[in-house]
């Protein structure tokens, strides 16, 4: 059977036809599924962002109470807050009893080091190390050392500034994978001002709160179950326009000692 040539170009062109409207529809498709996940994203991180709005809105009230009120306020704690939508219960911060290592000083590092395990000139030379890495100057201290010390490995040297994270403390010399997991459960970079109890003789409502620092946890559980928590550390100070500013954000988690035994290297 003989096909006419304007046939078989009649029978190509609506074959090309039916391909293109095959692949316009698939195009169609994946379009229309990318905007759709793309719209499903955009609302999960504008729910995200609300409930972190929600979570740091509180923190600010509760500190701004404090900083009015004093540190009564903080003995009243936890207490709950409606904001955007959002119930907050506002506690004091895990990490208020914990020692604070942009804050304590080679006495309270050596105390440390000594009760998980280190003799005296061990615990006392990894304390001068550690304010060596944290203090702005490049003079080591006695049992210390600074950027010469770390020749082997240079990018651990003193960074000479407050630690970002318990996890730094890791390049400091001398501390060793054990014993950093024996000493990190003790350790924070959201720790409080120990506070006086509310109910001793050394608690008073008015005394001055200049340097003050309290550690506040904020969360609030969705209607799923599914909780979710912001940390900060607050420094308060007397008589000035801004009563207090948030020294960091951040994890506020108690780690569970993983320590075996004595905590020497």
């Amino acid at each position: 059977m003989n096909v006419a040539p304007g046939e078989t170009e009649r029978g190509s062109a609506l074959l090309l036809v039916v391909w293109m409207s095959a692949l316009m529809a698939a195009i169609l498709i994946g379009v229309i599924m990318l905007a759709h996940n793309q719209v499903r994203a955009t609302a999960g991180d504008r729910v995200a962002l609300q409930r972190e709005a929600a979570l740091q809105s509180a923190l600010e009230i509760v500190a701004f109470d404090i900083s009015q009120i004093g540190r009564s306020h903080v003995a009243q704690l936890p207490v709950q807050i409606d904001v955007g939508g959002y119930s907050v219960r506002v506690s004091q911060g895990r990490t208020q009893v914990l020692i604070d290592i942009n804050m304590a000083n080679e006495q309270q590092f050596a105390a440390l080091f000594r009760q998980l395990g280190h003799d005296d000139l061990g615990a006392r030379t990894l304390a001068d190390r550690i304010m060596d890495w944290r203090d702005s100057d490049q003079t080591p201290r006695a049992l210390g050392g600074e950027s010469e010390a770390y020749s082997a490995r240079p990018a651990s040297a003193p960074r000479n500034r407050p630690f970002v994270s318990v996890e730094e403390l890791q390049h400091v010399l001398g501390m060793s994978p054990r014993l950093w997991a024996c000493a990190a459960p003790y350790l924070t970079v959201l720790g409080g001002t120990p506070l006086p109890v509310r109910e001793s003789g050394s608690f008073e409502a008015t005394t001055d709160e200049t340097g003050m620092r309290v550690a506040l946890l904020a969360r609030t559980i969705t209607v799923s179950g599914a909780q979710h928590e912001m940390a900060g550390l607050a420094e308060f100070r007397s008589a000035t326009e801004v009563p207090f500013e948030w020294v960091a954000f951040g994890d506020d988690r108690l780690r569970t000692p993983t320590c075996l035994g004595g905590g020497g290297a």
